[in-house]
């Protein structure tokens, strides 16, 4: 389904694709798969496609799809993106919808800029979810400068403030940083699934913060690889692992 719904954190309307499961009513409320989209995309594009809902109608998990444009999940001059998804969005489908709001039922997943954006709401507020999915996606301050002239660069000049990377490390944008953050907080971390095409921009940088996180700080981690480039092919054949994932190593663990 799609809800249009007004959102006080970004001072307007905003819509919402959710996917409850059809089976009979549960016996408990539904574990929630928090799927974010990349850039130049919104709420439609994992259902449109990817196999999602088959997927979610299997494991018995509701999925929350959000329009985050291109905020990167973060609170900024484009809105209070990352408090619309942690904080707000969760208070109200809950009241709508059969769904859960334990922290052992909550994971936040998504790909490319939405790959960024779980690593940021699963280290920000660790207590918050059981498990972070990550597709497609590392600390985008070690890809550099965004390339001069494009969408890119004028992205992170309207929302970052800067077109240098390297001005950004121990910021709440650098990935590296915020799970260094989490870690001396002592909260116990969302596990972690990432994979990444072998073929892909991202791939070193994706394995790069993957072997940092778990290496380095000690995230209990799966990584997955396989050829691939940055492209719905790559994630629509990755994605029924990663809901494999969430049901048995997460959400039935």
């Amino acid at each position: 389904m799609q809800i249009d719904l007004y959102s006080q954190m970004l001072t307007r309307q905003t819509e919402v694709a959710v996917i409850v499961p059809e089976r009979s009513a549960p016996s408990a409320p539904y574990p929630v798969l928090w799927l974010l989209h990349g850039a130049c995309d919104n709420h439609s594009g994992w259902w449109r496609n990817t196999a999602v809902e088959l997927y979610a109608e299997e494991y018995g998990i509701a999925v929350v799809m959000p329009s985050a444009d291109l905020s990167f999940y973060a609170n900024g001059p484009l809105g209070r993106y990352y408090d619309h998804i942690a904080l707000e969005l969760p208070e109200l489908l809950g009241r709508m919808l059969p769904i859960s709001s334990a922290p052992e039922d909550q994971v936040v997943a998504g790909l490319s800029m939405g790959g960024h954006g779980a690593y940021k709401f699963g280290f920000t507020h660790p207590e918050r979810y059981a498990g972070m999915a990550v597709l497609s996606a590392g600390n985008f301050l070690d890809l550099g400068n965004p390339p001069p002239g494009g969408f890119q660069e004028d992205v992170h000049r309207k929302l970052f403030r800067t077109t240098i990377a390297e001005e950004l490390r121990g910021t709440e944008h650098d990935i590296s940083h915020l799970a260094e953050q989490a870690v001396l907080r002592g909260t116990p971390l969302p596990k972690l699934f990432v994979a990444c095409g072998t073929e892909d921009l991202a791939f070193e940088t994706a394995r790069r913060t993957y072997d940092y996180v778990t290496g380095e700080l000690g995230l209990a981690g799966e990584w997955h690889q396989q050829a691939g480039g940055h492209d719905w092919s790559f994630w629509g054949r990755i994605l029924p692992d990663m809901m494999t994932w969430c049901s048995t190593q997460v959400f039935r663990s």
